[in-house]
Formats: structure tokens, C-alpha cells, sequence
């Protein structure tokens, strides 16, 4: 017993040591990471040894037990590449386990999932559920990364057997599958051949919604399509052009510098072709730094060769209508892209935000000059958020003292209880919000206020909608860990080392100790006996 407590004090540090790594998505591995482990200071090895091992040997040093452990004769020290993988995995296993037992118990959830090239050609798929955890006043919503999977083909059929098999390989039950969330894709949202139609014949209840953010994005471009917005976009893009060189940004830099105005930003960015809040930021930098670049432009035009004329024709450019473009409409949009990303909006406050957004470029196009009654128009945001308008009908009723029919087609399509029994739940539901004189403004606060004992079917109700996905923002967050872990210097890591050490870096916010880890290790044959 006095030797397997001493094998268990000598590898919790080993395994400490991968985690924090993991924790910290930094690269374990050098270019010679084999072999004893040297303390002596004239035997400093040359090559780097990375960074596993060099936080080992400075724990080490405080350690003496861990010390005279990674100097003994022994055979098996567990730090070899083999162990780290192994130490990876058992994390990245208990990190999952525990998040798979929250959707079980929650019943209800909806997965999340989009695809991506990593550095390595290979196409990921990042598998994530959306769900509900707590009750009470303690209810919030979870969105969880569970894996990647390499998939080798694009298809509906093949993407959607491929997201089916990862939940089951999970051990969460399909059955509870209330919500599918996923790009715009057409093999992805198509009708007949497309992913949700095909995971729908195997969990029928599981409703595809559009992603929000996508939507958004999709009725931006559109916009784009207006010539003045375009024009505007355009123009900006050539000014950070022009402006990009050290000899013209110096000019810029040294007119800011001159001013007596506070200015956060100090130069011009790039319109990112992508992330479309990205893009609002450098558009509003450069409203911010405007009188600046102005300042800048009529310096430059002051210079004997070419560039002058450049500079004078930009300014010539940038008209009153430039100004109006960049400003009203991109402004208006994005607290909506910002609020659209996050993880506990549900479909109505959703739904919700775009109807204000279209409401207010409304009124703006009927208060503005005639001339710009164009510029403002609606780019297709109400057809866009459609789709979600028309999920969210059944569930109406749910925020205010009113009766729809729409009620009748969401109780045939998720619950399998008596309609009456049902119904009478949502007059005494009705009676409760108008007693109280005020009606939830989200799923959240609705479900918070909504009591599982006395209303348990308007509660499930409530749960679904808040589980229903509203954008693939989580999926997408992924992609920038896999960017950072999976680099041109890291690009031949297995898929089981990549998922461990997403999981580490992903949910920072689970606790994991190193004694779990240890045990979940201990569950294999091992040479070393640490088993208490």
C-alpha cells in the first residue's frame, strides 16, 4: 500500500504537468523528448526538449520525491509520448463523460455542427449540443464541444450518419434529440436529400433551424448589392490600401498624435471577407478615425509625384452619402451580429432583436431624404429570419394570456400527452402570467418562472424552445482552437490526441483533477501499481 501511494505522489505531478499544457493549448512535444530526464546544469541538453518536459524538470525542483522518481534506475517513468497520448485521452474521456451525463439528464437537446479544413487538408466535422442545465432560478443554457470527426465525404447522407454515429459513440440518447442547428449549406438544409432531412427520419422531433448569425450575414451581403453600400465598402477597403504602407500610415499616426481628441484606434483595418462583427469593427474604426484620415489625405496631396493624385481623388470619393452608409446601416446591425453569438439568446429573443433591427432601418427610411430612401432598404431581413419566425409561432402562446391554433400543431409535433390535459396546463399557465401583470421576455425567463411540478408539460415546452439552436456560433469557436492547436508545426497529431486536447483547451470551465485523471488510467493494466 506505502508503494502504491508513493507511485500515485510521483505521477500526479506528470499528469498536472500534460493538463496544464492542455489548459493552456501549448505544443508538449520537442524535437528530442526522449530518453532520462537530466537535472545536472553541464548535461543541459541543446535541442529543445518542449514544453512538457520543461515544466517537469521545474516542478521538479521543489519536488524532491518527483525528482529522485524521474532520476531512479526505473524502467517506466510515464513520460513518454505513448503516456502523454494516453493521459490526453483518459482527460479528454472524463471531461466528455461528464458533459454527456448533463444532456442525458436534461432529456432534451440539439446538436450543433459544421465542418472545416484543417492545416492538414483533412476536413473536420465539430460536433457540439446545445442544452439546459440547473432548475429554478439556476437554469441556464449549455453549449458543449463533444468531438471532431474526420469525415471524407460531403454529402447529406454521410454527414448526417456521420453526426447520428458520433452522438451514439457519446453514449447520449438520439431520442432526446429535439433541434438540429447548422449552416445554410444545401447539403446541409436541403428538403429532401439534405443532413436534417435525413437525420430527421431517425429522430423525427428533431427540428432544423437555419443558424441566425448565418441569416444575418446572408442579408448583409445582400445589401452589398446596393450600389452606394457597395461603393462604400469599397472605398474603405482602398483606403486601408493606400494608407498601408509605413510612409503614409506614419502620416496618419503622426495627425492623431497632434490632436487633442482621445482616439482608441490607430489605423485603418482591413475588411475581413468572412467574420461580418469583424467587419463592423473596421468600419467603425475608420468612421472614428475619419477627420484624421481626412487630415492625412490633404498632407498627402501636398507631395510632388503620383500618390498625390491618388489621395485627392479619394477625397473627392468620400461624400456625404459614403458617410451615411458606413454609419447608419452597419451601426444598426451590429448589436444584432454581436448578440446573435451568444450562448443563452434562445429562438424568441431572437426573433425578437431582427424585428427591432428591420423596425428601426424602417423608420429610418421614412424619416431620411428621399435620395436614401434606398440605401435603407430592408436587404432581405425579414425573408431571411422567416424560418424562425415560423418556428417560433406555436410557441407564442407561451409569452403572453393569448390562445393560437398555432399551439395544436406544436403539441401533435413534440408532445404525446392528452391535448386536454395539455390545454388546461396552459390556461392556468395564462392565469399565472396575468396575475403577475408581467410575460417573460425570453425562454429563460419563462422557464425560471415556470414551475416543473405544477406546469410540467409547459415547462418541457419552455425547455425546447430555450434547447432549439439560434446560430453555430459554438462549432465555429471551435475552428479557432483547432487553428491553434493543430498548426504547420503540429499537424500530424492523431484524432484522439486532437480531441483530448481540444477538450482541455474548449472547457476550461468543467473541473478536472489530476486524481481522475489517475484513476481513469489506472482502469488499464499498468506496470506501475497505483490502484488504492
Amino acid at each position: 500500500m506505502k508503494q502504491k501511494k508513493e507511485n500515485r505522489l510521483n505521477l500526479l505531478p506528470i499528469i498536472e504537468c500534460v493538463m496544464l499544457c492542455g489548459r493552456q493549448e501549448l505544443a508538449l512535444r520537442g524535437h528530442k523528448d526522449a530518453g532520462p530526464i537530466c537535472f545536472k546544469t553541464e548535461f543541459e541538453p541543446y535541442i529543445n526538449e518542449g514544453n512538457f518536459r520543461a515544466i517537469l524538470k521545474y516542478k521538479a525542483k521543489d519536488l524532491n520525491h518527483l525528482k529522485h522518481f524521474l532520476e531512479s534506475d526505473g524502467r517506466y517513468k510515464y513520460t513518454s509520448a505513448k503516456i502523454q497520448n494516453e493521459i490526453i485521452s483518459s482527460a479528454g474521456d472524463i471531461l466528455l463523460e461528464k458533459i454527456v451525463k448533463e444532456v442525458n439528464s436534461a432529456k432534451c437537446f440539439s446538436v450543433l455542427a459544421d465542418e472545416t479544413t484543417d492545416i492538414s487538408v483533412k476536413e473536420q466535422l465539430a460536433l457540439c449540443v446545445r442544452y439546459v442545465v440547473g432548475s429554478d432560478e439556476n437554469v441556464f443554457v449549455c453549449e458543449r464541444f463533444l468531438k471532431y470527426i474526420e469525415i471524407h465525404s460531403l454529402t447529406g447522407k454521410d454527414i448526417a450518419s456521420t453526426i447520428v454515429n458520433g452522438l451514439n459513440s457519446c453514449g447520449i440518447d438520439c431520442s432526446n434529440m429535439y433541434g438540429q442547428g447548422y449552416d445554410g449549406a444545401s447539403n446541409m438544409s436541403g428538403r429532401f436529400k439534405g443532413t436534417q432531412k435525413i437525420v430527421r427520419e431517425t429522430c423525427p422531433k428533431a427540428l432544423y433551424v437555419h443558424c441566425a448569425a448565418h441569416s444575418l450575414n446572408l442579408a448583409v451581403s445582400t445589401s452589398c448589392d446596393i450600389q452606394a453600400i457597395r461603393n462604400s465598402l469599397g472605398l474603405v477597403e482602398k483606403m486601408y490600401c493606400f494608407l498601408n504602407t509605413p510612409k503614409r500610415k506614419n502620416v496618419l499616426l503622426s495627425v492623431i498624435n497632434e490632436s487633442d481628441l482621445d482616439t482608441r484606434s490607430k489605423s485603418i483595418k482591413h475588411l475581413c471577407a468572412t467574420r461580418w462583427v469583424e467587419r463592423y469593427t473596421a468600419i467603425n474604426d475608420f468612421v472614428e478615425l475619419f477627420p484624421y484620415v481626412i487630415q492625412t489625405l490633404e498632407k498627402i496631396c501636398e507631395w510632388n509625384d503620383t500618390t498625390s493624385t491618388d489621395a485627392n481623388i479619394l477625397m473627392k470619393a468620400m461624400d456625404s452619402e459614403f458617410l451615411i452608409s458606413l454609419q447608419v446601416l452597419f451601426s444598426y446591425g451590429l448589436p444584432l451580429c454581436k448578440l446573435l453569438q451568444k450562448v443563452n439568446l434562445d429562438l424568441k429573443e431572437a426573433v425578437d432583436l431582427a424585428e427591432i433591427t428591420v423596425a428601426t432601418i424602417q423608420r429610418l427610411r421614412v424619416n431620411i431624404a428621399e435620395e436614401f430612401k434606398q440605401l435603407f432598404k430592408e436587404a432581405e431581413l425579414n425573408e431571411r429570419f422567416l424560418c424562425h419566425k415560423n418556428v417560433l409561432k406555436g410557441f407564442q402562446c407561451l409569452f403572453s394570456g393569448t390562445y393560437s391554433d398555432d399551439f395544436d400543431e406544436l403539441l401533435l409535433f413534440y408532445l404525446d400527452t392528452d391535448e386536454q390535459i395539455v390545454k388546461a396546463e396552459l390556461n392556468l399557465w395564462h392565469a399565472v402570467l396575468n396575475n403577475n401583470g408581467q410575460y417573460p421576455k425570453s425562454g429563460l425567463e419563462a422557464l425560471r418562472l415556470c414551475k416543473k411540478e405544477m406546469f410540467p408539460n409547459i415547462h418541457f415546452l419552455v425547455q425546447i424552445l430555450c434547447t432549439l439552436p439560434v446560430s453555430t456560433a459554438t462549432p465555429e469557436r471551435t475552428f479557432s482552437c483547432l487553428k491553434r492547436l493543430k498548426t504547420y508545426l503540429r499537424n500530424t497529431m492523431t484524432e484522439a490526441r486532437l480531441n483530448g486536447l481540444t477538450m482541455l483547451a474548449v472547457h476550461t470551465d468543467i473541473p478536472l483533477s489530476a486524481e481522475e485523471v489517475l484513476d481513469e488510467l489506472a482502469k488499464k493494466p499498468r506496470k506501475l501499481d497505483f490502484v488504492l
